[in-house]
């Protein structure tokens, strides 16, 4: 049987940028390498509003920085018998039962299915979705001055390592905490004095009823998530295994190779770490006027983005990289299509990398430049940040919100100072956070 081959275009990066006029440097990018993500969440559903946050979770998109890599089956429920915030008995329970997810859903196998598009009747399998990923790395106008090589699919080489690889599941337990219980309760002890009192003097009565009422308003919620990260493994050992036992394309079908695949244990989503956090309702007149499963899907949606974030700054190989956006005439500053939302802060500092291939067909990153946020320049890209914005204006309320006073939600990228390597700055290149204080 003869052995599959595919088209795969590669990028004559050194030629194209050496060329590179100042207007090109600005031309935008909108084509790059992601990482694939899949996300899960841990059910707790005889919890405090966990059934609110399961509906909640299924409607949170996978982050536009990340390829979306979901599977059909994206939540199980908790083996806990009672709630726990934090310690080791709940990472014990939660990482046993992600490991009985694993196992019970055969995700592993299920990731490399769909990187393959695998045909779920004969088991065949095609490259379009590795082709169609892997060119995410080149502008336009490299893909037109590429060169067009036949090779066998066995050597897929940086299509395979860097975007196989780059294949992430995060496993997402969130939990509700009540920040406003005692406040409720205050508010209710204050209504039943209002009408005791009331009954005696009426303004009195007024005055302790307008308290519940404002006590009741400036009440919110919190929730609290743990989320875990694993990586697929695929290396060139387990893709070698993969091509010569199990691999077959549409003209070649073959049972015992379709039967290799159902049952092989060859693929591994191995445990990489974890992170804690938590997510705010901010509550006030204005969002209470938001439905709750609105404003528990922005919360939550929130609480995953922030995991992601402190996931990004513990283990660099799940770090995104994002194109360099429009350089200014000076060559003093860069905007980049990141924000709040990625953890952009004046506290940070990102690195401007070069890819280029190696002898061997390899995409390597290469620094070529740093960057510092510009303060008031922070774009707000948070869920929902532009609705709490348009909310509050027309209300004109004041509320203090912490987490996105760097942010402008007006802005539709942030603005970078170039601190170093401003000639090297060319389309191409990617942003990446490079350390966190």
């Amino acid at each position: 049987m003869k052995k599959p081959f595919i088209f795969v275009f590669v990028a004559l990066l050194s030629v194209s940028f050496a060329s590179l006029s100042a207007q090109e440097t600005n031309a935008p990018m909108a084509k790059y390498r992601r990482s694939s993500l899949y996300s899960v969440l841990v059910k707790h559903s005889s919890a405090k509003y966990g059934k609110e946050i399961d509906s909640a979770f299924m409607s949170i998109p996978i982050p536009d920085k990340f390829n979306d890599h979901n599977l059909s089956c994206c939540s199980f429920e908790s083996s806990m018998q009672k709630m726990r915030k934090e310690g080791k008995a709940k990472d014990q329970t939660n990482l046993s039962d992600i490991s009985a997810f694993i196992s019970s859903t055969n995700a592993a196998n299920a990731l490399v299915a769909k990187w393959f598009n695998r045909d779920p009747q004969t088991g065949a399998f095609d490259i379009d979705l590795v082709r169609e990923r892997g060119f995410y790395d080149a502008s336009q106008d490299d893909i037109a001055a590429a060169r067009l090589t036949e090779r066998n699919i066995s050597s897929l080489g940086d299509a395979g390592e860097d975007l196989i690889g780059q294949t992430f599941m995060i496993v997402n337990d969130i939990t509700f905490v009540d920040k406003g219980e005692n406040s409720r309760k205050a508010a209710t002890v204050l209504s039943i004095l209002g009408s005791v009192a009331g009954a005696f003097d009426r303004s009195l009565g007024d005055a302790v009823n307008l308290a519940a009422i404002a006590t009741d308003e400036i009440d919110g919620f919190t929730v609290n998530i743990t989320t875990y990260l694993y990586q697929l493994e695929w290396n060139e050992d387990v893709a070698g295994r993969f091509y010569a036992t199990m691999w077959m394309d549409s003209t070649c079908v073959d049972s015992v190779k379709r039967a290799a695949f159902d049952t092989t244990t060859l693929f591994r989503l191995n445990y990489v770490g974890k992170s804690s956090t938590s997510a705010a309702n901010l509550s006030s007149k204005s969002f209470s006027k938001f439905t709750k499963s609105d404003q528990m899907l922005k919360v939550c949606a929130r609480g995953v983005d922030k995991a992601i974030v402190q996931l990004q700054r513990s283990y660099e190989q799940f770090r995104v990289k994002v194109p360099v956006g429009k350089v200014s005439d000076d060559k003093k500053t860069v905007e980049v299509a990141i924000g709040l939302k990625d953890g952009v802060s004046t506290k940070t500092k990102y690195e401007v990398l070069m890819p280029s291939m190696d002898p061997r067909g390899k995409l390597t990153y290469r620094r070529v430049a740093t960057l510092q946020p510009v303060k008031g320049k922070i774009w707000d890209n948070r869920f929902g940040a532009l609705e709490e914005a348009q909310a509050l204006a027309q209300s004109r309320e004041r509320v203090k919100d912490t987490e996105g006073a760097e942010g402008n939600v007006s802005l539709s990228s942030t603005t970078f100072k170039i601190l170093s390597g401003a000639n090297q700055i060319l389309p191409g290149c990617l942003v990446r956070e490079m350390e966190i204080k």
